[in-house]
């Protein structure tokens, strides 16, 4: 197996790999870049998968943490888990492997490691990521089931001189702001996470397909957007930010966010994994499926 460390330097390759093996929502190459709280970013590869992953410790382990699954071919994920696991932990001399997987890849990389001298810990925690499926949005939110939403939207829009439009470079320091007040009303583990929002404000938003910015009076008080997932006709909405001062902003900006993305023709929106707390508000937009992500470990036994 090969070892990248020089991100930066071998970008070319690891954007071919994307583009031929990626299939995730978080199977980005400037994204994967803005992590820089993870750990040192490094990408193991092979001629037929890759893993974007980051080397750091844990205590007194040190660990290999995955991004999501191996750049892969489908019927390729496990085995390609099972070397990359087998080579850290052996040749690298890793403690652990943290991995991050959908729940049914977990399982049966359970199934294949049940008979080795590894072990598949019990999850961390999980994410549940919901989907809407775009032709079954309705812009204009007719109907009961919408009544409260399309109240928000009009009584914002009513309440405040409000203005949608794309990211500008002069919002930098201002959008810069607006995260680290977001911030402090949000969980410890976003709170852990923010520097990749303030690096993806740095860098402009390189890669991103679509970054809309709400503004009042000229000032930005929410942000969102994202970007096509590469290999397939769907879409993910990497981030959104808002001023919690205003209200029902949460709301609105999710409203304008599916708006947006119907509009770039996809035929389907990830709005992103999430703890409980996040994945109940985001029911508020009738998502139309559902899927799984657990964290968890692999050592040996």
């Amino acid at each position: 197996m090969e070892e990248i460390i020089d991100i930066g330097g071998n970008s070319e390759l690891i954007k071919e790999y994307i583009q031929k093996f990626g299939f995730m929502p978080e199977h980005k190459f400037e994204y994967f870049k803005c992590l820089t709280d993870e750990g040192q970013p490094a990408f193991f590869y092979e001629k037929d998968f890759g893993v974007l992953c980051f080397i750091s410790n844990e205590g007194k382990s040190k660990v290999i943490r995955s991004l999501v699954e191996p750049l892969a071919k489908q019927d390729n994920i496990v085995n390609a888990l099972q070397k990359f696991i087998k080579y850290c932990i052996e040749v690298r001399k890793m403690d652990k492997v943290i991995l991050e997987t959908r729940h049914e890849i977990k399982e049966q990389l359970t199934n294949a490691f049940k008979k080795s001298e590894y072990r598949v810990m019990k999850d961390r925690y999980c994410l549940i990521w919901p989907v809407f499926i775009m032709k079954n949005f309705d812009e204009t939110l007719s109907g009961g089931k919408w009544k409260k939403m399309r109240y928000f939207k009009n009584k914002f829009f009513k309440d405040y001189n409000a203005e949608v439009d794309d990211f500008k470079e002069s919002d930098k320091e201002l959008l810069k702001k607006l995260v680290l007040t977001w911030v402090k009303k949000r969980t410890a583990s976003d709170r852990a996470h923010y520097h990749k929002y303030v690096n993806m404000i740095e860098n402009n938003f390189k890669g991103f397909d679509m970054l809309k910015v709400i503004r009042i009076d000229g000032k930005p008080i929410s942000f969102f957007g994202g970007w096509k997932i590469v290999n397939s006709k769907n879409y993910y909405s990497c981030i959104g930010i808002y001023d919690y001062g205003y209200e029902n902003i949460g709301e609105v900006s999710n409203l304008l966010d599916l708006s947006f993305i119907k509009q770039t023709g996809a035929e389907k929106a990830d709005f992103g994994g999430g703890e409980e707390a996040l994945t109940s508000f985001k029911k508020k937009f009738f998502p139309d499926e559902f899927y799984r992500t657990d964290i968890y470990a692999v050592k040996k036994k």
